[in-house]
């Protein structure tokens, strides 16, 4: 009975370090081309982002991603400027925008020789905008959560035998309309490392 019960608790461990031993973290750093609205917001690219995603396998190829990032975009425009209650305010705008997605999905990753790896997959969450116009000496500010999709296609090159690679990814950013505050996309680029994901050989 006691050899049974052994068993049946280290099969879920066994299990678990199974898939654990197939995840990885990637850590990257971004530059962002704004489109659409966010384009008519701000229309200079970014060059401060940054992206940190956990990857856990949940069966061969298939993988559970978790996502968390940073996106900064700064502008600078001429005109007027309709504030929330009504009033038209001219002269030189600094535009600023931050914006941080929090997102959850899944992507099919496919092994390559030496450590390497092509996946693609499709994210789902929210991410926190947080818009800044500095005009004269006042701010105005409007910051909200708007719900979106993240699909994202990635390559990795493997660094040795040790599970690291050097990674370059793409992804898609779009955001719904909500409250009033309009839909927001952006494309962004990265590069960055991957570690932990050397893949295991499978017969």
């Amino acid at each position: 009975m006691r050899s049974t019960t052994r068993f049946l608790l280290a099969v879920p461990l066994l299990a678990s370090s199974a898939v654990l031993a197939q995840s990885h973290v990637r850590l990257s750093y971004e530059f962002a081309v704004p489109r659409g609205e966010t384009k008519d917001y701000i229309d200079r690219f970014s060059s401060r982002g940054g992206h940190l995603d956990v990857s856990l396998e949940l069966s061969y190829a298939f993988h559970l991603e978790l996502s968390a990032g940073l996106n900064s975009f700064n502008g600078v425009k001429q005109g007027v400027l309709t504030t929330t209650d009504g009033q038209d305010v001219s002269g030189k705008q600094f535009r600023y925008l931050n914006v941080i997605p929090l997102m959850g999905g899944f992507a099919f990753h496919i092994p390559l020789r030496r450590g390497g790896r092509i996946w693609a997959g499709v994210n789902g969450g929210a991410a926190y905008f947080d818009r800044v116009i500095d005009l004269g000496l006042n701010s105005y500010s409007r910051s909200d959560w708007q719900w979106g999709v993240q699909p994202h296609v990635g390559i990795a090159c493997g660094l040795g035998d040790g599970g690291t690679a050097l990674f370059f990814d793409a992804r898609w950013q779009y955001f719904w309309e909500r409250h009033g505050i309009p839909s927001q996309q952006y494309f962004s680029f990265g590069v960055g490392l991957l570690f932990g994901g050397s893949p295991q050989k499978r017969k």
